[in-house]
């Protein structure tokens, strides 16, 4: 039995709207997704809404384990291409049919939110009746009244693309966001376990998740969430350190973890590290931009306790110009020495796979991560975790190629080269899958249908490599996400040509449509 504290508690029967907030990944990263507090929180705060959680692997909810057929709405979070076969595992689980043709009025409506429904949910449409595309607090309110307007809503599907933010197949539907981040919705009676069980423990420990800023706009030109959630919005300073001691009050936990786009960009970053380290909070944080890592904020986070920070160089200078990220080598040994000598671990993440790479490139990059080594005090002091590219909807990589037998051969040369005992590569393999789903369309039903079944072999995978070119009709081309084609299409010729695009909010607007 999982003991977790601030549960919410209601009458399933004394309530006009049961809905299950579905995450399709395991109980650790659900409890780590802010997005999923959020919606609890949000939805529970409805006098006449009952909210559940239902977690991978299960079919019933946490709270009353209630199966997902006995509910009035499911709804999923869906933050990972990856987890689209679990979707269809809990479907089934809950008693449910995986296909929408094949459920009946009474059953519940099947939505989608999160950031895969927002940039291309066609892959999952045969299974989802629709999705939420955007900020889930500035949906839900149009939403839960329209379906206290219909007397059957799985009937009466098509009076839903009159809200703001649904998108159904055919139809066309806009990215809504908050706007103001003193709009944003802060769950401060956040859901956390007692648990000596790693495996339940949430990614970022025993802490309480604060939101500093929604949306980034460096403009790195593989970042999916850096080109749809444009522009990049802070919270208020007085506001955060409220919220600090408001879910310290309610969840006993003292340590913060500021989750946003690119939390060393918030522009007082500084002051509120200090401000919650002189009101006795610990702080964590995911990872730091080079660009805005300063010793004083480092001096901060070690005197808070945090052990390892994360910084991504991504490649070698050429390619971080391709990728529009211009930190120099430079900057990257002196943030690393920096962190060193206040005995900090750190983790590097690189890139595998960038357009325009070559046999050079990985040669060079090779070079670079020894450098690198030769810094780290002790052989603990440095992990390296190495990603295949993967092209994204919404960016200006998105015609870029993905193949799958360059990458294989790229990753063998590197883990012959590199000797780092904490060295990592993700399977290419995964990131095959990972690529055919997040720019395929509604065909690839099956595949996520036998996935979640059965261990699909690769050779079927690689069939459904999709090959997108300038001026291609894009599966995901009736969302729309503030964001220009021809901006997307100027900032990937610039790439080709290693071009730098200068981050905006310094030197000022370059028309990409997020701005009004």
């Amino acid at each position: 039995m999982l003991l977790e504290h601030n549960v919410v508690v209601k009458d399933p029967l004394k309530v006009g709207l049961r809905f299950a907030s579905c995450y399709p990944n395991l109980y650790r990263s659900a409890m780590s997704s802010l997005g999923f507090h959020i919606i609890y929180d949000f939805l529970n705060h409805q006098d006449d809404v009952y909210c559940e959680r239902v977690v991978y692997p299960y079919g019933k909810s946490l709270e009353t384990g209630s199966p997902l057929k006995d509910f009035d709405v499911v709804g999923f979070s869906l933050q990972y291409e990856q987890d689209y076969p679990h979707v269809l595992e809990m479907l089934r689980e809950g008693g449910l049919n995986i296909h929408k043709e094949d459920r009946s009025p009474e059953d519940p409506l099947i939505i989608a939110g999160g950031p895969c429904a927002s940039s291309n949910p066609l892959p999952m449409t045969n299974f989802i009746d629709f999705f939420l595309v955007g900020d889930g607090e500035v949906i839900l309110p149009d939403f839960l009244d329209k379906l206290s307007e219909l007397d059957n809503p799985k009937e009466e599907i098509d009076a839903f693309p009159d809200v703001e933010g649904v998108f159904i197949p055919g139809k066309q539907a806009r990215l809504v966001q908050v706007e103001d981040m003193q709009d944003a919705w802060r769950p401060i009676k956040q859901v956390h376990p007692e648990t000596d069980n790693s495996e339940l423990i949430p990614a970022f420990g025993r802490s309480f998740l604060l939101e500093v800023s929604r949306g980034c706009a460096r403009g790195c030109r593989f970042c999916m969430a850096g080109c749809m959630y444009r522009p990049r919005r802070e919270a208020n300073l007085k506001t955060l350190i409220e919220t600090a001691e408001q879910g310290r009050e309610a969840t006993g936990l003292n340590k913060i973890a500021l989750i946003g786009g690119a939390v060393s960009d918030y522009s007082q970053i500084e002051e509120l590290c200090q401000e919650l380290l002189l009101r006795d909070f610990h702080v964590t944080t995911p990872s730091l931009r080079i660009e805005s890592v300063s010793r004083n904020l480092l001096e901060n986070l070690k005197e808070s306790g945090l052990k390892t920070i994360t910084i991504a160089p991504e490649s070698t200078w050429r390619l971080r110009k391709v990728v529009n990220k211009p930190i120099t080598n430079d900057d990257i040994r002196r943030t690393m020495k920096t962190a060193f000598d206040m005995n900090f671990n750190v983790k590097l993440y690189f890139l595998v796979g960038l357009p325009t790479e070559t046999d050079g490139d990985l040669e060079d990059l090779v070079n670079l991560v020894r450098d690198l080594e030769v810094m780290a005090p002790n052989r603990d002091s440095l992990r390296i975790s190495v990603n295949p590219f993967i092209p994204k909807p919404h960016t200006p990589f998105q015609w870029a190629e993905f193949n799958p037998k360059d990458i294989k051969s790229r990753v063998k040369y590197l883990k012959k080269q590199v000797k780092n005992r904490h060295f990592k590569v993700e399977n290419p393999n995964k990131s095959l899958m990972q690529y055919v789903l997040s720019v395929g369309d509604a065909d690839l039903a099956h595949i996520i249908e036998d996935s979640s079944h059965r261990k699909v072999p690769l050779g079927e995978w690689k069939k459904l490599i999709p090959q997108w070119n300038l001026g291609d009709n894009l599966p995901w081309r009736d969302i729309d996400v503030n964001i220009d084609d021809e901006y997307l299409i100027d900032e990937y010729n610039k790439a080709l040509n290693g071009d730098l695009t200068p981050w905006c909010e310094t030197f000022g607007c370059y028309h990409c449509g997020a701005c009004d």
